[in-house]
């Protein structure tokens, strides 16, 4: 077979930036050097690349107490025309407190893992608006790392857990 000078690169998923949750994939370059360095190269144009990704979800837990949550889910197995990827390590995790009269959503934590444990607060808000009494349910969603950290895409969001009573 001629050698035609193509040249193929394989980058690896851990390689990759943060996906771009609005987006709801990579935003890449790429630079072509010549093998000799003495040429001049130039960097592409930013190109996005979607992954047509599986999301395999599993179980979850939510354990509680008087003043705390434990949260525990099954790793998020990525896939690609069924052929396994990688286990998603790092979550965004998103929480609703309220009492039934649908509290606002509020940030957790990135966990890089598989369980987080949180404070039930002493106060919620509902619409921007302190509540002044502590809530009995909480609502769990959580999603895959992503930049800007968002609770917009649904292509993210691998668990949602509850209401709960805590």
């Amino acid at each position: 077979m001629a050698d035609n000078g193509i040249k193929k690169a394989r980058i690896t998923s851990s390689s990759l930036p943060d996906i771009i949750s609005g987006l709801e994939g990579y935003l890449v370059r790429y630079r072509v050097v010549s093998e000799d360095r003495n040429r001049l190269s130039h960097w592409s144009p930013i190109v996005l690349v979607q992954p047509e990704y599986d999301y395999i979800s599993g179980t979850t837990s939510l354990g509680k107490s008087a003043d705390h949550v434990n949260i525990i889910w099954d790793p998020v197995v990525i896939e690609k025309s069924e052929n396994y990827i990688r286990n998603a390590k790092d979550y965004d995790v998103w929480l609703k407190w309220d009492k039934g009269d649908n509290g606002d959503w509020v940030y957790g934590e990135r966990i890089s893992g598989n369980s987080g444990i949180f404070i039930i607060p002493a106060t919620y808000f509902v619409n921007g608006v302190d509540q002044e009494s502590k809530p009995n349910q909480l609502t769990v969603e959580i999603f895959l790392k992503g930049s800007p950290i968002s609770r917009a895409s649904e292509f993210l969001k691998v668990y949602t857990i509850g209401p709960e009573s805590v």
